[in-house]
């Protein structure tokens, strides 16, 4: 049973749960942010036992390892371009890395379904000669990614001019990787402990004063032309206007389908709503996530409106009214966050006020006033359980209160049928309430991001 008993101190460990522990972690991560449908325990899925946890990685060999021996067995004239260290055993499961690879001409096809065998997903990439493959395996910080290369071409559709069809030395590739790439003249120092013009690059030329200038200046796309004028690289068209048009078909699809998504917590006050919600914050995925508090603390407030009446005596009423328009605007900031394809992860639930069961005026005036910022979130977790062990976290509130509020919860995510997971936090400890919720989490992530889900015809043949 979920109960630690109250701490001392202005520092509080994810790992117990304190008597104030709720407010104090709401407020941290409010402050620094300011800035299936079945009500059950979640039955983990095979994808889901594939999917990353909080933890730390234990191994220190590298992960990549079994995936480019697969990709060999079958692309035996596979190239591996990049990679972490070259795949060095050693590997950091906390670090990020990617390994990309030349697969050989007419295995494109085996090498895909050998990397979905694998748990891998394609995710967008707008690039012509290659595809982005990506999977989470539990116990990494961090997903694995496999870049496939049909071509060897930089940026968005770029070859190396006097090449002749052989691979690029390894200061070329990593200059052009810096350069047309975008990934920062400060990469190549710090691999190769130099400026390019220190050594011979074939296919390169001498770097002029033009050329030594712009690398000075540091901006890629400068140096990009430079190299385009130097006759160093050359434009491939076909490449770059099929880069163009996937940009532009993967934000119509965006658009249509929401790569993004909103996540809430439900639950009676001591269930662990903030410690769960501000743990989520470090999900390994790569893209933005944002927190937002859906209560009542003052600091919280969005609207200068809300904010003044708050220092002044006002009537309650006003107060009342105000605060719902404030929460309005919380929630339509987070659901825009969504649409840009963050995962947004709120503290409250947006139908935490509402209550179906209610048929008085007084009842109906307050749901109408609370709707107009409750419509649905992609997914809610419910945290529940043992009514007495809450109550013994926090005392704020006597049990009786704390299972009428829990009963109303029940019949709201039943009325309105929002897709749930529910989860006694009185019979797991913190650990594992937070990697039900992870797991769960970049499960929904995983199936928003692959562009294997696009049922348009249109915008798949884009992708191919």
């Amino acid at each position: 049973m979920w109960l630690p008993g109250r701490q001392s101190g202005v520092q509080i460990s994810l790992l117990s749960w304190a008597q104030d522990s709720e407010d104090v972690m709401r407020k941290g991560v409010a402050a620094a942010n300011q800035k299936t449908n079945r009500v059950g325990e979640m039955q983990e899925t095979e994808t889901s036992n594939n999917i990353a946890s909080s933890g730390p990685s234990g191994s220190n060999t590298n992960p990549y390892e079994p995936v480019w021996d697969g990709i060999r067995q079958v692309s035996p004239s596979a190239v591996l371009l990049r990679g972490p260290a070259c795949l060095n055993p050693i590997w950091p499961g906390s670090n990020s890395g990617d390994i990309d690879v030349l697969a050989e001409d007419g295995t494109i096809a085996v090498v895909r379904a050998f990397l979905r065998e694998q748990g891998f997903h394609r995710v967008f990439k707008p690039h012509a000669y290659l595809e982005r493959y990506r999977r989470w395996t539990r116990g990494d910080m961090q997903p694995h990614t496999v870049d496939l290369f049909k071509t060897v071409e930089w940026g968005p559709g770029y070859r190396q001019a006097k090449a002749n069809g052989a691979l690029s030395d390894t200061r070329v590739a990593s200059l052009l990787h810096a350069v047309v790439d975008g990934k920062g003249t400060a990469r190549f120092e710090r691999e190769h402990h130099g400026t390019p013009w220190q050594w011979e690059l074939p296919g390169i030329g001498r770097f002029g004063l033009l050329g030594k200038a712009l690398w000075r200046l540091g901006s890629p796309s400068l140096l990009t032309g430079y190299l385009v004028l130097t006759g160093a690289i050359r434009p491939h068209p076909a490449a770059i206007f099929t880069s163009l048009f996937r940009r532009v078909a993967y934000l119509i699809w965006k658009l249509r389908g929401r790569v993004g998504m909103e996540i809430a917590f439900l639950g009676v006050d001591g269930a662990g709503k903030t410690s769960v919600a501000s743990a989520l914050l470090r999900l390994p995925v790569p893209v933005k996530m944002v927190y937002i508090y859906l209560g009542m603390g003052d600091h919280d407030y969005r609207t200068a409106p809300m904010r003044f009446i708050m220092r002044h005596n006002f009537p309650s009423v006003l107060k009342r009214i105000l605060l719902r328009f404030d929460l309005l605007v919380r929630r339509m900031e987070g659901w825009l966050y969504s649409r840009r394809g963050w995962i947004v992860v709120y503290d409250r639930h947006p139908f935490e006020r509402v209550d179906p069961r209610s048929r008085s005026l007084t009842g109906l005036a307050r749901n109408v006033l609370n709707s107009i910022y409750a419509w649905r979130v992609d997914w809610t977790f419910w945290l529940t359980g043992d009514y007495y062990a809450i109550y013994r976290r926090k005392g704020d509130y006597p049990v009786s209160d704390l299972e009428m509020v829990d009963e109303r919860y029940r019949n709201v995510l039943k009325h309105y049928d929002l897709p749930n997971d529910k989860i006694d936090v009185t019979r797991k400890d913190l650990q594992e309430v937070i990697s039900i919720a992870t797991r769960r989490v970049l499960e929904l992530h995983k199936e928003r991001v692959s562009i294997d889900r696009i049922t348009s015809r249109v915008l798949r043949a884009a992708f191919e």
